[in-house]
Formats: structure tokens, sequence, C-alpha cells
């Protein structure tokens, strides 16, 4: 199942925080001055990215699709799905998963272990 993406999925963090009770997640909250466009990953769960302020691109590395996302969008990068993310800038996002987790349990899994 490939990335999707809803533009303009919320507003400010009120609208964050409807989305999160609506669509039942558990959100770790992440701001970044910069991201240098990361290895291509995957998880084992579903990862749903709110963009809470400044832009970032988000690459779907199995399909070869990037989206350009800014301040209320949402990416949603299903289960096992390689995937990267860059952001030039400052950028602040939510990730959120189906199932509570920590940070040190968000594992990125490399392309060769999903075989």
């Amino acid at each position: 199942m490939p990335v999707s993406v809803e533009r303009g999925g919320f507003k400010g963090l009120d609208g964050v925080y409807d989305q999160l009770k609506a669509r039942r997640l558990w959100p770790l909250m992440a701001k970044h001055p910069k991201l240098e466009r990361e290895t291509p990953h995957w998880h084992a769960y579903n990862n749903h990215i709110f963009v809470i302020e400044g832009t970032a691109s988000f690459y779907d590395d199995d399909a070869g699709a990037r989206f350009d996302l800014s301040g209320g969008d949402i990416c949603v990068v299903p289960s096992r799905t390689l995937h990267s993310v860059q952001a030039d800038g400052p950028v602040t996002l939510i990730v959120a998963f189906d199932d509570p987790m920590s940070m040190s349990e968000l594992k990125a899994n490399p392309p060769e272990a999903r075989d």
C-alpha cells in the first residue's frame, strides 16, 4: 500500500488533537532545525505524520514518489513501506502510531530486513 497525503487535514494543535482522538493514535512530538534525507527504512506499524510548522519532503521509496508537505498536512505511511524524510529548514512534526510506544521503541528497519 502506498504512502498517502491529506492536504490541510487539520488547523493548529487543537486540530491535531481532534485527529489523534478520531483516529485513536498515540503521538510523539519532534522539532528539528533541519533534517538531512534519512536512509530509506520501514517500520512494523503504521506511521502518521502531522506537519505542525515548516515544510518537509516525504519519500515513498517503494513507489519512487515524493510529497512536499507543510503545516496542516498529514502523511500516512503504511507498515512495512520503505520511506524517508528531509527538511531543509526548521520543521515541527507529530508522529503518531496505532499503539502506544516510546522513542526507544521507535525502530527504523533497513530495507534488507524486509525480506
